[in-house]
């Protein structure tokens, strides 16, 4: 079947399901006449009428009918098999929050033994362009922090939890403790985030309260981890991170101290609904979940 060909079909399906060729038209992006000219050109290759036209009302004729039965199921069939190669051609790019690295290699490492001829790619992404990646089609997938509430973007399993720390100066006061509640969070300066971040992410991973309702003073916020530690090692403002950030990133002044009364700190992979394929679906698929009931 050669090019033109389909575009008859493309416009005959659409004409069938609007019954109207100003409205067919719009939607297929030509004009009202150059759909006349696909359908009666359908029309002669078949050999009969595939519509009843007046000046009111466009109707399938049982030709039509017919047609319509049985092209559609394999034109929507060609069009998925269209999409899911380009999505398998397509190299799968995936986003993560820095402390999350651990995590996604893993992911990645598993994928590529399930998938072997797919190709896949890490970058880093920024507390202070949190989500831009992902709606800048600049990533497909994004490892970041649960909670996600965002209406365009799809959540995926909670792939890990870490439990939650405490970043302090060396010579804090609270620093040889073996632990800190949240509650001694109201008596402390908690580094601030960028105003750009998400705000389920401002107030559930650094809370602005403590547990019982106590307000959390907020200092000058930091856009990076590198930023924060040194932040924290010259300042008495303190940060409630995880593990997860401790594994990766280091500062000589700066000691963790476990935390209680909070959370863990989980990673979640999202992607846009939008721009979801079947690469992205069987990366999803192919994720741990840890944290069922955290959906």
């Amino acid at each position: 079947m050669t090019f033109t060909e389909l575009g008859e079909i493309e416009a005959f399906l659409t004409l069938a399901e609007e019954l109207h060729f100003a409205k067919a038209a719009e939607r297929l992006g030509l004009s009202r006449p150059r759909v006349s000219q696909l359908i009666q050109s359908l029309e002669r290759r078949i050999g009969g009428r595939l519509f009843d036209r007046t000046s009111r009302r466009v109707t399938l004729t049982p030709t039509g009918h017919f047609l319509l039965e049985r092209a559609k199921p394999s034109f929507e069939g060609l069009q998925r098999a269209v999409e899911e190669t380009r999505a398998f051609a397509h190299e799968l790019r995936i986003g993560f929050l820095g402390p999350f690295a651990g995590a996604v290699d893993a992911s990645v490492a598993g994928f590529r033994r399930a998938h072997p001829k797919s190709s896949i790619s890490t970058v880093e992404t920024r507390w202070s362009d949190f989500f831009g990646p992902l709606r800048r089609a600049e990533v497909d997938i994004q490892v970041t922090l649960w909670p996600v509430h965002q209406p365009d973007l799809t959540r995926g399993p909670v792939i890990a939890e870490y439990p939650r720390v405490l970043a302090l100066a060396a010579g804090h006061p609270l620093a040889t403790r073996s632990s800190v509640d949240a509650e001694e969070l109201a008596e402390l300066t908690m580094v601030d985030t960028p105003p750009s971040a998400p705000k389920e992410v401002r107030e559930g991973f650094f809370p602005t309260h403590t547990p019982a309702g106590r307000p959390i003073r907020r200092g000058r916020p930091v856009t990076t981890q590198p930023e924060m530690l040194s932040r924290v090692a010259t300042s008495n403002e303190v940060c409630a991170t995880s593990t997860a950030l401790m594994l990766l990133y280091r500062h000589p002044e700066v000691v963790f101290v476990p935390m209680t009364g909070l959370p863990p700190a989980r990673a979640v992979a999202i992607w846009r609904g939008a721009d979801e394929n079947a690469k992205i679906r069987d990366f999803a698929a192919s994720l741990p979940s840890v944290s069922s009931h955290a959906r």
